[in-house]
């Protein structure tokens, strides 16, 4: 054999040994699906609730990070580029599922890839492109809603302020969620009796907030509801609020028990967490292999009703047993 085969056949062994070991760990240890979460912003507590509630939602179905899937979560801080961004950006990476907590990075995951989305954190689905009925993209999403009827939470109002007849609806219309939910306030609480007085604002200027605020306690409401709606429902925005409503005596209900400790009385929401771990498991059955036309949307299982003893204190109303003994949450 002369010398120069050696060297050959050492390389090819080496190859050889490096293929076979290549082999052995696909086999052994394949590449993770790649799953994505979207979070619309970190400055609204429920989207990290909902968070929380994905990730226990997939381990609970056998599906944790770093060992049986790669779980990467991007936050788009309230910027839609940002979110068109970071959903092309896991469809180059390779993604098998979209997770999105919020309506507008749904939307935008659904148009920007061909990914299958679930969402969580959404308040009005119907209303707002994410029906299967109607949607183009009908069978590439599913998820939970945190869509609470709002008859039902109208009625809990109605027990801790009875007698009310002048209800005043108030939201920001810079997010489709907000002015859906808002409409159909005016619309439910109209079948209930009452007197829907309903006003927007297009963005939280604090002025802006006063100037609305002066207009609906000048038409005498009784109430004021403030549907799911990410830009009032931030606390600066609910202390001006509920500053201008406690002193007039009107009380206030919100749509996310998690915003009540900001002044207003009420609140009867969906529980966040557990909303996001219904769509963390309904994931999990993509992650299976269930098509996703066979894994429905699904509305929340767990609801809470959340009172602020100390607002109820000074409205001066004296919250009946009935109401009390229903609450899941007290904030004195």
């Amino acid at each position: 054999m002369n010398w120069y085969q050696y060297p050959i056949r050492l390389i090819l062994g080496l190859i050889l040994v490096l293929g076979l070991s290549l082999v052995g760990y696909r086999t052994f240890f394949p590449d993770l699906p790649l799953v994505g979460i979207i979070n619309w912003t970190e400055h609204i507590k429920g989207f990290e609730a909902s968070q929380q509630g994905v990730i226990e939602g997939l381990r609970e179905e056998g599906f944790q990070k770093d060992l049986n899937i790669r779980l990467a979560v991007k936050n788009a801080h309230g910027n839609r580029d940002l979110a068109r961004t970071i959903s092309r950006d896991f469809q180059k990476e390779g993604a098998r599922i979209l997770i999105t907590l919020g309506t507008l990075p749904t939307l935008i995951a659904l148009d920007a890839t061909t990914i299958p989305v679930v969402y969580a954190a959404v308040a009005a689905p119907g209303a707002t492109g994410l029906s299967r009925a109607t949607s183009p993209h009908r069978q590439r999403f599913t998820g939970t809603s945190m869509e609470v009827p709002i008859k039902e939470q109208l009625e809990y109002l109605l027990l801790a302020r009875p007698g009310c007849r002048r209800l005043g609806i108030l939201y920001c219309d810079a997010t489709p969620p907000a002015v859906a939910k808002g409409e159909e306030a005016a619309r439910v609480s109209l079948k209930m009796g009452l007197t829907p007085i309903l006003r927007s604002v297009a963005d939280d200027r604090p002025e802006l907030i006063n100037m609305v605020l002066t207009e609906l306690l000048n038409r005498k409401i009784e109430a004021l509801f403030i549907p799911t709606d990410p830009v009032l429902g931030q606390p600066q925005n609910l202390r001006i609020i509920c500053g201008r409503t406690n002193r007039a005596r009107v009380p206030v209900m919100v749509s996310n028990g998690y915003t009540v400790v900001y002044g207003p009385l009420l609140a009867y929401s969906c529980d966040l967490i557990g909303a996001g771990r219904q769509a963390g498991r309904q994931a999990a059955l993509l992650l299976n292999g269930v098509p996703i036309a066979q894994v429905p949307p699904e509305s929340p299982n767990i609801t809470r009703l959340t009172i602020n003893l100390k607002t109820a204190q000074d409205l001066g109303l004296q919250l009946p047993r009935r109401l009390l003994s229903q609450a899941y949450q007290f904030f004195q």
